[in-house]
């Protein structure tokens, strides 16, 4: 999937298979990973006791409204997409010791309960940023896909995109197909090659994380979750949630801290 967040990610232990933009990598202990807004990424455990701490915030708290010199040669390119972190750093390179410490201690400040944690998290974010651009860690947008390979990522976040503002809506195979367009045949085989599943299985999965939510966050009925992820028929909606949560909505809500 792809998102308009950045994500920061540190492999605590075990090893990571990760998919950008159509590449693998194997992360192991002690690499950092960049998620850059609208990457298109997967992450798989390739071991049982993997462990990741992970950081993630929307890039545009970093804007300012002047435009002095750390806005307009760093923090606007970088949210223009014309600079952008590094997928992944490595416990070898150089910089890692560097670098590693300011992450850390952001995600120390993100968990933090104090009244000034926003504050803080920021302006440490903004000391990251500029670290990292002085150790030529950002770096100009990526211009080696082939243009083959920059349509498929365009046309499968379009695709996303649509899932993600018409969820709660009947969405069929050929609505899906027409954005690309193409029929629905080449649809679910083009989308099971980037995420190895079908489109519907990734729209029952989207209505899914939707309905945890207002399961935590909600006093709503099951009936009006259902309908409001999706879901025309309850039945079918317990048994997918069950399928793929493990256990049935009303259990899970149980299982969560009381709304």
């Amino acid at each position: 999937m792809y998102k308009r967040q950045v994500e920061i990610l540190h492999i605590i232990k075990g090893s990571y298979l990760f998919e950008i933009n159509l590449e693998e990598h194997l992360l192991q202990q002690g690499d950092l990973c960049f998620l850059n807004s609208e990457d298109l990424h997967q992450i798989t455990g390739q071991t049982q006791c993997a462990m990741h701490d992970v950081l993630i915030f929307n890039p545009r708290i970093l804007d300012f409204s002047y435009p002095d010199e750390l806005e307009e040669q760093v923090i606007s390119p970088f949210l223009h997409r014309k600079l952008n972190f590094p997928h992944i750093l490595r416990t070898n390179d150089e910089r890692y010791c560097e670098i590693l410490p300011l992450i850390q201690r952001l995600m120390e400040l993100s968990i933090q309960e104090s009244s000034d944690w926003y504050v803080r998290c920021k302006l440490h974010l903004l000391k990251l940023l500029q670290v990292m651009y002085q150790k030529q860690l950002l770096l100009p947008a990526d211009t080696s896909l082939s243009s083959a390979d920059k349509q498929k990522i365009d046309r499968y976040k379009a695709i996303i995109s649509y899932m993600e503002q018409h969820f709660a809506e009947p969405v069929t195979l050929q609505e899906l197909a027409d954005l690309i367009p193409c029929n629905s045949q080449y649809l679910c085989r083009f989308f099971r090659e980037i995420t190895g599943t079908s489109p519907i299985q990734f729209l029952i999965s989207l209505r899914t994380e939707h309905a945890c939510v207002l399961l935590k966050d909600t006093t709503k009925s099951i009936l009006e979750i259902s309908l409001e992820c999706g879901f025309d028929n309850v039945s079918y909606f317990i048994r997918k949630f069950r399928e793929l949560k493990g256990c049935t909505p009303r259990e899970y809500r149980k299982q969560s801290p009381e709304v």
